[in-house]
C-alpha cells in the first residue's frame, strides 16, 4: 500500500510540473489541441484536457489542431444530452423550448442527415465528419465509446482533425458549412442556424 501511495504521489508531482499528462493522449497533429463536438444544431468546445470552454482562444500565428468528435459517435443518451442544448435557444424560427425542434432532430436522424461540415470563418478549415460509417445506417450508435474521453483515447474512426495556423486577431464564427444549393447542408433542417458566433477567438 505504501508503495502504491508513493507511486501515485510521484505521478501527481510529475503531472503538476508538466512532465506527464493525466488527460487523454493527444492527436498526431501539432500545436495547441482543442476538441469540437458538433451536434444537432450546435457546437461544444473543449480544451486539450477535455474541459468544456465557451470558445476556443488562441494567439495570432499559433498552430492549432482541431479534433472533431461528432456527438452521434457517442451513445444515444450522450448524443441526446448534447441535442437538449438546442432546446434552450431559439432555432430555425422557433422559440427556445419548442418541442418541434426535438421532432425535427428525430426527423433528420430518420432521413440520414447525420453529417456536419465544420468550417471556421477566414481560416482554411473544411472538415466533413465521418459518423455515418460507424452508425451503419442506424440513427444511434449502440457499440461506441461511452464517453468523449474514451472516444479520444480509442482514436475512434469517426474522429477527424485539422491542423492550421490562426490568422489575424479577431473573433471568428465556427459553422456547419453549406454543402448544397438549397442551403440544407448535411445535417438537415436547422443547418443554416448551426453557427458558433465568434467562437474562435484569436488574440494579438
Amino acid at each position: 500500500m505504501t508503495v502504491v501511495l508513493a507511486a501515485l504521489t510521484g505521478i501527481t508531482g510529475l503531472a503538476f510540473f508538466g512532465k506527464v499528462s493525466l488527460g487523454p493522449p493527444g492527436p498526431s497533429g501539432t500545436g495547441t489541441v482543442f476538441y469540437l463536438v458538433p451536434y444537432h444544431y450546435g457546437f461544444a468546445f473543449y480544451d486539450s484536457g477535455l474541459v468544456e470552454r465557451e470558445a476556443i482562444e488562441v494567439k495570432a500565428g499559433e498552430t492549432v489542431t482541431l479534433v472533431i468528435v461528432p456527438a452521434q459517435a457517442l451513445p444515444r443518451e450522450v448524443f441526446l444530452e448534447y441535442n437538449e442544448r438546442s432546446m434552450k435557444v431559439p432555432v430555425g424560427g422557433l422559440p427556445a423550448g419548442d418541442p418541434r425542434v426535438r421532432a425535427k432532430i428525430e426527423e433528420d436522424l430518420a432521413l440520414g442527415n447525420v453529417e456536419h461540415i465544420i468550417g471556421i470563418a477566414a481560416h482554411p478549415v473544411y472538415v466533413t465528419t465521418n459518423v455515418a460509417a460507424v452508425l451503419g445506417g442506424a440513427p444511434h450508435r449502440s457499440d461506441g465509446p461511452p464517453t468523449l474521453a474514451e472516444a479520444v483515447r480509442r482514436k475512434d474512426p469517426s474522429i477527424r482533425s485539422v491542423t492550421f495556423t490562426a490568422r489575424q486577431a479577431g473573433a471568428y464564427d465556427v459553422l456547419c458549412v453549406d454543402s448544397g444549393m438549397d442551403g440544407s447542408g448535411t445535417c438537415g433542417w436547422a443547418h443554416k442556424w448551426m453557427v458558433g458566433k465568434g467562437a474562435f477567438v484569436v488574440r494579438p
